[in-house]
């Protein structure tokens, strides 16, 4: 595995946005991509979750890696830091550094990268303004490092996952997750309790649940599903289940003549499995969670913390068939967050 590691080029391709880097994975500009999916201290990055349920069956997850984050606070060269008023950054590194900013009572300025920030105080010579991010952006930018490492904790890490437009299961012998994406069929009480179930029935392990609110996703086919027409009409059940929802919402007051309408709130729930998709229990898992979430989807199954995969010689040969050279550059989308 070191060895094909070594031997392999791989060209990262900046975006600046987590859209963008989507659109170049599905467009082809780029083979694999790479997002950030959560944080240690600023939590769970809630874009790219939606982006995973825009684009569910084009993007596969086949990886994933914890990167630790070291912050850095840069400042145009000669700047004290009694001179600083405000800070930018990502909103995430931000958050990451919260108790630092409010010990020093600086103003936050959000930018879209914590690099970005920095070479924008570099091109605007901006005096009074420091950047958050890592400490090789001082180089790069020729700025100042006024203090490093002002995380408010050392056990910053953040989650990412790799991205291919095909899904690649790893062997069954090797630690693995998997992702999984439902939303039940009502939102009656106890319903989530019984999606999880099919999980605990069968002594499945789950070592993360997110939700999110958003529109139903109507979506043909799958185990469970029953999905919308081609003309996008919807059937008999999902036809009822309408109903049921329509009756409840009129139930809490609805909307009446002269008031605005009342919210209806539609989630969607995330949770990663610590077992193969292949694996027999969660293959029936999967079938009873259709019966209780009409929508419900495998995101990827990948290697558990990272973990590298030797490529076996089956993989080699179906290469060559498909005439991939093995030292052809492979090209990523990146979005560089800390």
């Amino acid at each position: 595995a070191e060895r094909g590691a070594a031997q392999m080029v791989v060209d990262a391709i900046p975006c600046a946005s987590f859209d963008d880097v989507f659109a170049a994975l599905i467009g082809r500009k780029v083979e694999y991509a790479a997002v950030p999916i959560e944080n240690t201290l600023g939590g769970s990055i809630h874009a790219n979750y939606d982006l995973l349920l825009r684009h569910h069956g084009a993007v596969h997850i086949v990886g994933e890696h914890s990167f630790r984050v070291r912050h850095a606070l840069l400042a145009p060269k000669g700047t004290n830091k009694a001179d600083i008023q405000r800070v930018m950054s990502h909103p995430q590194a931000l958050a990451q550094c919260d108790g630092f900013i409010r010990r020093n009572g600086w103003e936050r300025v959000p930018a879209y990268d914590t690099a970005g920030s920095a070479k924008m105080i570099a091109e605007e010579a901006l005096r009074s303004t420091a950047a958050i991010c890592s400490a090789s952006a001082a180089e790069l930018f020729g700025l100042d490092i006024l203090e490093s490492g002002i995380e408010d904790d050392a056990n910053n890490f953040t989650r990412f996952l790799l991205l291919s437009r095909s899904p690649a299961l790893p062997p069954k012998e090797v630690p693995c997750k998997t992702t999984v994406v439902f939303q039940p069929s009502t939102n009656e009480a106890g319903i989530l309790f019984k999606a999880l179930s099919v999980f605990a029935l069968r002594e499945i392990d789950l070592c993360k649940i997110e939700s999110r609110p958003g529109r139903r996703v109507v979506d043909g086919g799958g185990a469970g599903a029953n999905g919308a027409a081609a003309d996008g009409s919807v059937g008999q059940a999902d036809g009822a289940r309408a109903a049921k929802r329509a009756k409840a919402v009129a139930c809490r007051g609805g909307e009446s003549s002269g008031s605005s309408a009342a919210a209806s709130f539609e989630y969607t729930f995330y949770v990663d499995l610590l077992a193969h998709t292949s694996d027999g229990k969660v293959q029936n898992a999967l079938r009873h969670l259709g019966e209780i979430a009409p929508f419900a989807r495998v995101l990827g199954c990948f290697p558990a913390e990272g973990i590298l995969v030797a490529v076996t010689d089956e993989a080699r040969d179906a290469a060559r068939e498909q005439r991939v050279s093995a030292a052809a550059p492979k090209r990523s989308g990146v979005l560089r967050v800390g």
